[in-house]
């Protein structure tokens, strides 16, 4: 077992050691030991830095962190102090969501008079471009969907010290806040960026076909720690290497594996992970010709741990009825939107 585990190491070191200039693999590499850092507490937890890390190493380092994306962060920033204090929303215990609320939805000077909205030219396509959830893309388009909309939400609530979290439901993402206003009957507000509304949750849990099990074991419909929303931008950076490159091989695995370590009710990180050991075992064992030996079983081993964690977490499975529900509201919004 020793023997596996060092073999992984010893590929990913490799990786890391590529000669320069430097290959898009190694965008990737660079991007995962900033990550692991802030994770392992080596460096401090920033999630707007593992954002920009993921979607950097998309674009092969051809996005700036400071004129991309911390310039206009920063410039949102001093607006949205400037309506905390206009708008007398101290007096408010979530005043500051409040404000943040408000510059999304509303047309201001300071959003150049462009709410931020739902790309829906972008939902229509039948295949997405994986930019389109990218926060830089839509800090500079002001169109996102549901997972670029509430991981910008996070990241300028967490420069204004306001107290949210990014939460799940089956291939969607939200934002959660306590609702210490009592605008709601709830003790949290579930926040929906795609449509600018407040959601119970009896609505998303019955809407996205949620079964108790996943929101008792915290794969749905539960706020994530800062620690588990980094180790989420891990997951999705190896989603990205395989958007990106068209493979899944033992840079996705290493990452999905460590990305667990911190976030292990994450479904998407073990299918990653089962993806990423299947094409493992098929290579090893078309190198060795398909005789099982002692390494052979033991990725075999890992494979059923990884089938047997991915079931633990009581993912909902997408059907073509769940896709169809999710395209008719998205048309409603539009409507709504429109007018």
């Amino acid at each position: 077992m020793r023997k596996a585990c060092l073999y992984f190491v010893f590929l990913f070191i490799q990786l890391s050691l590529q000669a320069q200039p430097k290959s898009a693999e190694d965008y990737y590499v660079s991007a995962f030991n900033e990550m692991l850092d802030m994770l392992a507490g080596r460096d401090s937890l920033s999630i707007k830095r593992a954002v920009f890390l993921a979607e950097w190493a998309y674009y092969e380092g051809k996005l700036d962190y400071k004129t991309d994306f911390c310039d206009e962060i920063d410039r949102i920033k001093k607006f949205r102090l400037s309506l905390y204090t206009v708008n007398k929303l101290e007096k408010h215990k979530t005043g500051m969501q409040m404000a943040i609320n408000s510059y999304i939805v509303s047309p201001y000077s300071g959003n150049n008079y462009t709410p931020y909205v739902y790309d829906f030219e972008t939902f229509s396509m039948d295949e997405e471009p994986w930019e389109c959830q990218f926060v830089s893309r839509t800090l500079k388009t002001h169109k996102g969907q549901c997972r670029s909309l509430p991981w910008m939400y996070k990241i300028l609530a967490n420069e204004l010290n306001a107290e949210v979290a990014l939460a799940h439901a089956p291939r969607h993402s939200y934002i959660m806040y306590r609702d210490d206003d009592n605008i709601t009957p709830e003790e949290w507000i579930n926040l929906e960026l795609t449509t600018n509304q407040m959601q119970p949750a009896w609505w998303i849990k019955e809407d996205f076909e949620i079964c108790d099990s996943a929101v008792i074991v915290g794969t749905y419909m539960t706020p994530l720690t800062e620690l588990q929303t980094v180790a989420c931008q891990m997951a999705d950076l190896a989603f990205g290497y395989r958007e990106k490159f068209h493979r899944y091989d033992e840079f996705t695995y290493y990452c999905a594996s460590r990305a667990l370590e911190f976030y292990p009710m994450n479904p998407n990180a073990w299918i990653i992970r089962g993806k990423s050991l299947e094409r493992i075992i098929q290579n090893y064992l078309a190198r060795n010709g398909n005789f099982i030996d002692d390494y052979a079983a033991y990725l075999l081993r890992l494979m059923d741990e990884t089938k047997w964690r991915l079931d633990h977490t009581y993912m909902t499975e997408e059907t073509d009825e769940i896709r169809e529900r999710r395209k008719q509201q998205a048309i409603e919004a539009q409507k709504i939107q429109e007018k």
